[in-house]
């Protein structure tokens, strides 16, 4: 996920504008339906106060069932449900408030009426902001004065609730505004925005009558998991039933790790060696707002349930499936189309690869061995079956780092970049490579205990200079190995802060459904958490992911980071003593470097971006003409330095490098490996 992508995908923070609706409450009410009013059961009670049994009791980060702990719940469930503050005014909620001190006794009691009542509120102000919607669109007289100067916040649930039903229905003006702005920029006519928009809402309305019990009452137990950590979750019987699905592979995909973020179905990693890995295009943050199967026209799937995007994906191997997609979650965006052939995501795909790369040097040329891994893997079945020869990342790097010793490289690099995690024993068993023996790990337990991972073995396969290159999608696994390599001073960490996922997760049934609850925590032997922070390189190249979109410090309620006791381990090479050279020469080859130096440029940029977006048309499609302009100006000055053609529009540059000679990072990290190398002459 963090191979460079178009600086359009990436420009845009994502702007918290969520569906676009327009409304006012004008003739609505005559026309409204008998929405389903839901209720909750007494089975939904009691899985309720098993859930908060688990929090007190078994959560990593036990929680007191008092004030604190119901206004956290209270406004997370107001986040669930109205994520971006489009439906409920500040007048709307005043009647709940008491629910920010009192939800701990309802819920302990199983009281659920009150969420349940918010919940039916919402989904009586979701119809009239549709209807509307419909209605605004099929009056032809209708029109916006495009020459207003007005705006509206990029991140909306950043700023107040609107006071009353007044106020949610000039917001909501002004996002179908906003919607039309959009499509005007990208050539479209009135008439097909309206036709477009049309759809999108008419298919709305049908979703919004689906709505159940099932539905409320996840966003009530996800209330309660998600303010003890993000990756805490009820799954209800049918999302368990998807989640062994998914586990066993039984259904074939895109190998894509996606979630719900607010109405938009969002990319939140690549699997490797997927089929979405292989052709490409899809990338961390982006947003799916379509679906197609083959020949098929296009379905729009923004408000869907998750799991019903989920299904869309999903079908048979070597079928295509066609995406409509807003890179990066840029809003204003129009969709780009993508197409994928689905497929099982194979072992041999996934597994380690190794390249030889030759810098030219005035010490002469220097032979660099770079593996490549993609996750942690460990091929249990074989294990399980006595198979001398099962796959896994600690024999197959093994067998590689042997391969590049008897080539006589002078350095290696371990390329973790994209390397989500994996197998926990088979990053146990990588850090025991480069070591003699020694700790590797320390697993804390919600019960206090320290478990500590130990390397027993004394072989030690290579002992030159090495440098493990990550990025900000390197998790868990990923970051156990990258932080020991930096404990034991093994090797140099290049590339960005990694993601920062340092938790353990465990399954548990309840009388319907399970949980997923946060039971355990990483800890380096230096002492330090992975958790939130992720592992700080020692030399930092400029990467073109945005970091303020994906990552573990985005998530609510994450985890802290903290440290327990540091572990008695080796320092192999003194490190620290040379790294403030090597950052400085690296800091000045990202100045000269074509790729890293754009990457630095689209950082800068971004950062001066407003928090605000205009609704007076000049003034937006001026706006809009100098971004394109200033990324297609970037570009080329790309390309220039690389001795590349100039392009007409920024899609045309592909940043995919076919092999480690052609990749800038890898190129980079070879470069501080001879770096190093000089200093040991």
């Amino acid at each position: 996920m963090q191979q460079c992508v178009s600086a359009v995908q990436h420009y845009a923070k994502v702007i918290g504008l969520c569906l676009v609706l327009g409304f006012s409450t004008s003739n609505l009410l005559a026309n409204e339906p008998d929405l389903p009013q839901l209720t909750t059961s007494v089975d939904d009670s009691q899985i309720i106060r098993e859930i908060l049994q688990f929090i007190q009791h078994h959560h990593y980060q036990k929680r007191l069932l008092d004030d604190n702990f119901a206004a956290d719940v209270y406004q997370q469930y107001l986040d669930l449900i109205d994520p971006q503050r489009m439906y409920l005014s500040r007048q709307d909620i005043q009647a709940f408030e008491h629910l920010a001190t009192q939800l701990d006794e309802q819920l302990a009691q199983g009281q659920l009426q009150a969420l349940t009542e918010l919940f039916n509120l919402m989904q009586k102000r979701r119809w009239q902001a549709v209807n509307y919607n419909l209605q605004w669109l099929q009056d032809e007289q209708q029109t916006f004065v495009y020459q207003r100067q007005e705006s509206l916040p990029i991140y909306a649930n950043r700023f107040p609730r609107q006071a009353d039903l007044a106020g949610l229905e000039d917001l909501w003006r002004k996002l179908l505004k906003n919607q039309f702005i959009n499509g005007l920029l990208e050539d479209e006519t009135e008439a097909q925005i309206r036709i477009r928009l049309n759809k999108r809402y008419n298919n709305q309305i049908k979703r919004l009558l689906q709505v159940d019990e099932r539905d409320m009452f996840s966003s009530i137990a996800n209330s309660l998991t998600m303010v003890t950590d993000p990756h805490s979750a009820y799954l209800s019987p049918r999302r368990v039933e998807d989640f062994n699905i998914d586990m066993s592979l039984s259904l074939e995909g895109i190998g894509a790790v996606l979630q719900r973020d607010n109405d938009y179905t969002k990319v939140v990693r690549i699997v490797v060696g997927g089929p979405a890995d292989k052709a490409g295009e899809l990338k961390a943050a982006d947003y799916i707002v379509g679906i197609a199967q083959q020949d098929e026209e296009f379905v729009d799937v923004v408000g869907w349930r998750l799991d019903d995007v989920v299904n869309l994906i999903r079908g048979p191997k070597d079928s295509q499936v066609s995406l409509q997609i807003l890179p990066a979650g840029d809003l204003q965006a129009r969709p780009r189309t993508i197409h994928i052939i689905r497929n099982k995501v194979q072992l041999e795909d996934q597994a380690a690869t190794q390249e030889i790369i030759t810098l030219e040097t005035d010490m002469g040329p220097q032979k660099i061995g770079v593996i490549k891994l993609p996750t942690f893997y460990f091929d249990y079945e074989g294990y399980r079956r006595g198979d001398e020869n099962y796959r896994s990342t600690s024999h197959d790097v093994f067998n590689l780092v042997a391969e590049l010793r008897a080539a006589e490289v002078d350095g290696i690099i371990i390329d973790l970049r994209n390397n989500g995690g994996g197998s926990l024993i088979e990053a146990n068993q990588l850090t025991g490579l480069f070591i003699e023996q020694g700790p590797t790990v320390q697993v804390r337990y919600n019960n206090g205990h320290i478990e500590k991972q130990q390397d027993r073995n004394p072989l030690l396969v290579y002992a030159g200079p090495m440098a493990v290159l990550v990025n900000r999608v390197s998790a868990s696994a990923s970051e156990i190995f990258a932080g020991a390599m930096q404990d034991y001073q093994r090797a140099l960490i290049v590339g960005s802060q990694t993601y920062g996922k340092g938790t353990v997760q465990t399954l548990t049934d309840l009388s319907q459904g399970q949980i997923k609850y946060t039971q355990a925590k990483f800890y380096r032997v230096s002492g330090a958490s992975t958790q939130h922070k992720g592992v700080i390189p020692d030399i930092d190249l400029p990467m073109l992911i945005d970091h303020s979109l994906v990552g573990e410090s985005n998530l609510d309620y994450a985890l802290p980071w903290d440290q327990v006791s540091p572990l008695q381990h080796p320092r192999y090479i003194n490190l620290p003593q040379i790294i403030p050279y090597l950052q400085e020469q690296q800091k000045q080859r990202n100045q000269e470097d074509a790729n890293l130096f754009y990457a630095q440029q689209v950082k800068a940029y971004r950062e001066q971006q407003e928090d605000t977006i205009s609704l007076h048309l000049e003034t937006r499609r001026a706006e809009w003409e100098a971004r394109k302009l200033w990324y297609l100006q970037a570009i080329n000055e790309l390309r220039e330095k690389s001795d590349q053609a100039p392009v007409a529009k920024v899609e045309e540059h592909e940043f995919d490098y076919a092999s480690a000679e052609q990749d800038p990072y890898i190129q980079a990290s070879a470069q501080v490996l001879v770096d190093w190398l000089r200093l040991s002459e």
